[in-house]
């Protein structure tokens, strides 16, 4: 049978290299290449100059389109070079893999077998030669002698593809011979006798010059069709029947997801660096250490000229001691981490970040096939001017623009389809008209859309069908419907809101559990900083917010009532956060009732409920300290409560009769957030001190750990001041009223000498004028 079989690696510069060199020496008149079946409806599409890649045709379960499978491509893939040889000089090319379809059918044992290759896995067969030939790396062995130069002893000698495949077909063969297993044996014996029956049916469709491009393992299989062509049909005959439609398309991959495990388990750790050595097949070492010394500058890293120069000479070198024939990656590395980063692996790493792997991203027609959902979310991206990238970047927006508010609806919809492709972080402004995105695409996020299908054609729809579904659900919990209205109000989800709203009302009415309720209607309160940009009806909202905070004022003295130490500290943060949601985005003022008047659609009551419930839980016995410290600082910090009575409450708690761990826990509590308050209020401060220095040391050391951690959160500008402070000893009037203090705190007699010189000029400079 007249066929040539081309062993290669997937992704393999090497060997695209002369897989395109012995096709144009042939010239076949049809081409085989081992992948599904069902790509041969998209092949038609690799040359045209929309199709950039790094691409992956995605082949995906039309009813269940979370059952999906990639099969990436790059530039210097033997596949895609044999398609594009094919397509440009206009000669058939046809996919002979086993059928994705049937791979998802497969039977159980066999899927086990596949999914569980990590278990008992069987060592690389390359790994023999490796270790012969004294490589502890197998891939690296393949890559010296396989991919950097192909069979050319010299890099300066022409490349030799017959050679090259007869040597990769020679070693193949002595593995299998000597019964060396693979690690997908199981599976590989369907798969090659599929391969084998779409050779013979090329050859009965009267094609004289066939071409197989195949991974290098099934290349011996392939070779003597007529002897295995009855075992071959037994074993497709066992082959499970399917009914799957199958969707295929192409969509743009990435660099950082070529080195993933996709499609036979062909990824490759350097994306960037085979990009590279396609482009530039001669490059000794030059041009990429020249790239290597731009990224370093534009990072603001000093790099020479004699930098790159003596880069290149100790790869040479390097090369020229292990008898390669030219430098690799791995001695590129070597040279770089030594001559320009000075030893330092954290400047390599960005190396290997930004070129060895890079940020490229392809691109694919806008004409392929596509769900009426992918197309509508095209045609948001293109036009809100949002671009795809694999590279992170911040995207601020204005909510006061039209664009940007449009923007903002289209990103929040996407989070409740589940589809990260954008996330939200603070931005520090006293308006609340900015929004500030982090975006980053990924592949694999068109999985997910297809998948969101089911809920609708358009973005919109889909988003409010599928919250409509979830709101539907009997057994859900408050906090998640919470979380989703927090979702739909930016969203602009206006038919499924409502629905939520009343979802709420009705799961709350009849919840025990008051931390329950608090998680509830924190982002809930919230949601109030929408009403000014997005002019949002808060009306329903605000009501409901009535009603959860009147169940949780009623309840919370209670709930915080015999609390043990761990779940006083969940109860702890759960009461500051539900105080800061209750005052979001609002200064406090000097008063209550300023404070109330300022809150748009907040009746003054919700407040003074809350303000209440905390003074009651300030005073009840029972109550772990650290809530009972925090409600006292809470209600000093909103001016409820004067600063003499918090005087008066923070000395009780600190007195020495009471014991030193309830004392630390409500000081916990007190100065959680913020140690502002002990730099200028000297009262407070003065009672601390008191309190610390009378502890003894055996309390003192028990107490340390609280302590830290209390003051272990301030800023480091905040922890200087209160040590310089607390290194001045007390104030003068304070001291006067507090007998009990040495006057070794109060008076330094080395620093007054020190400051004698200084006041003798300042009296001279009196007198004289």
């Amino acid at each position: 049978m007249p066929i040539t079989i081309l062993g290669i690696r997937h992704h393999g510069v090497g060997s695209a290299r002369n897989v395109v060199g012995i096709l144009k020496k042939i010239q076949p008149d049809i081409i085989l290449v081992e992948s599904p079946p069902e790509l041969n409806a998209m092949t038609h599409l690799v040359g045209d100059k929309h199709l950039k890649p790094p691409v992956a045709v995605l082949c995906y379960d039309e009813a269940q389109p979370q059952r999906a499978s990639f099969y990436p491509l790059a530039e210097y893939s033997p596949e895609w070079q044999a398609m594009l040889y094919a397509n440009t000089n206009k000669i058939p090319v046809r996919m002979m893999d086993l059928p994705v379809a049937i791979n998802w059918e497969m039977n159980d044992e066999v899927s086990r077998l596949v999914e569980e290759q990590p278990i008992n896995r069987p060592k690389n067969p390359l790994d023999y030669f490796a270790e012969i030939a004294g490589y502890d790396d197998a891939e690296l062995w393949w890559e010296h002698h396989f991919e950097s130069i192909g069979s050319s002893e010299r890099s300066d000698q022409p490349n030799n593809p017959e050679a090259h495949f007869e040597a990769v077909m020679l070693m193949m063969s002595e593995l299998r011979k000597a019964g060396i297993p693979s690690s997908l044996d199981k599976e590989n014996v369907f798969r090659e006798a599929y391969m084998g029956q779409i050779i013979r049916q090329a050859h009965s469709e009267m094609f004289t010059n066939i071409v197989v491009v195949c991974g290098a393992w099934h290349a011996p299989a392939l070779c003597d069709l007529e002897k295995t062509e009855k075992e071959h049909e037994a074993v497709i005959k066992k082959l499970p029947k399917t009914k799957i439609k199958v969707g295929v398309t192409w969509i743009p991959w990435t660099n950082d997801r070529l080195w993933m495990q996709s499609g036979y388990g062909a990824g490759i750790t350097s994306p960037g660096w085979y990009g590279h050595l396609w482009k530039y097949p001669k490059d000794t070492g030059g041009l990429w250490l020249t790239k290597v010394a731009r990224l370093f500058r534009e990072k603001k890293i000093d790099i020479s000229t004699a930098h790159v120069i003596e880069a290149v000479r100790l790869t040479e070198a390097l090369a020229g001691m292990r008898n390669l024939s030219r430098a690799g990656l791995f001695e590129m590395n070597e040279a770089t981490q030594t001559v320009m980063c000075m030893g330092d692996t954290v400047l390599l790493e960005l190396v290997r970040k930004d070129l060895i792997v890079g940020s490229v991203m392809g691109k694919v027609p806008d004409n392929i096939p596509k769900l009426p959902l992918q197309a509508d979310f095209e045609e948001h991206i293109r036009q809100l001017r949002l671009a795809q990238t694999a590279e992170q970047r911040t995207q601020e927006l204005d909510l006061r623009k039209n664009l940007d508010l449009a923007r903002s609806i289209f990103l929040h919809r996407l989070i409740i389809l589940k589809i990260g492709w954008g996330s939200t972080t603070q931005k520090r402004s006293k308006g609340t008209f900015k929004e500030v995105w982090n975006l980053k695409w990924k592949p694999e996020m068109l999985v997910n859309l297809i998948e969101k299908g089911i809920w609708g054609n358009t973005i919109e729809q889909s988003a409010t069908n599928l919250l409509i579904h979830e709101v539907a659900q009997t057994d859900i919990s408050l906090s998640f419907l919470s979380v989703r209205i927090a979702q739909a109000i930016p969203a602009e989800m206006f038919s499924a809101i409502e629905m939520l709203l009343t979802k709420i009302d009705e799961v709350s009415s009849t919840s025990p559990d008051i931390q329950e309720l608090m998680a509830t209607i924190i982002p809930l309160s919230d949601i109030g900083r929408y009403g000014n940009v997005r002019k949002t009806d808060l009306t329903h909202i605000n009501a409901l917010l009535e009603s959860l905070l009147t169940r949780i004022c009623i309840g919370l003295p209670t709930a915080c009532y015999g609390l043990d130490e761990d779940t006083a500290q969940k109860m702890f943060e759960l009461i500051r956060k539900v105080h800061d949601s209750l005052l979001v985005g609002w200064l406090v003022s000097p008063s209550v009732h300023e404070l109330t008047n300022r809150l748009t659609n907040q009746p003054f009551n919700r407040l003074t409920e809350w303000f209440a419930t905390l003074k009651e839980i300030k005073d009840k016995n029972g109550i772990q300290a650290i809530i009972k410290g925090c409600t006292t600082r809470l209600l000093f910090d909103a001016q409820v409560i004067t600063g003499e009575e918090t005087s008066k409450s923070f000395g009780f708690s600190l007195s020495k009769g009471n014991e030193p761990r309830e004392a630390a826990g409500w000081l916990e509590g007190f100065l959680k957030g913020s140690g502002m308050i002990l730099l200028y209020d000297e009262t407070l401060w003065h009672i601390l001190y008191v309190w610390l220095e009378g502890l003894e040391s055996e309390n003192f050391i028990e107490l340390l750990p609280i302590l830290r951690r209390t003051f272990s959160k301030y800023e480091a500008g905040d922890r200087k001041k209160l040590g310089e402070k607390a290194k001045r000893g007390l104030s003068v009037t304070l001291y006067r009223n507090d007998k009990s203090l040495s006057s070794e705190n109060l008076f330094n007699e080395t620093l007054a000498e020190m400051s004698l010189p200084l006041l003798m000029q300042l009296f001279q400079l009196s007198s004289e004028n």
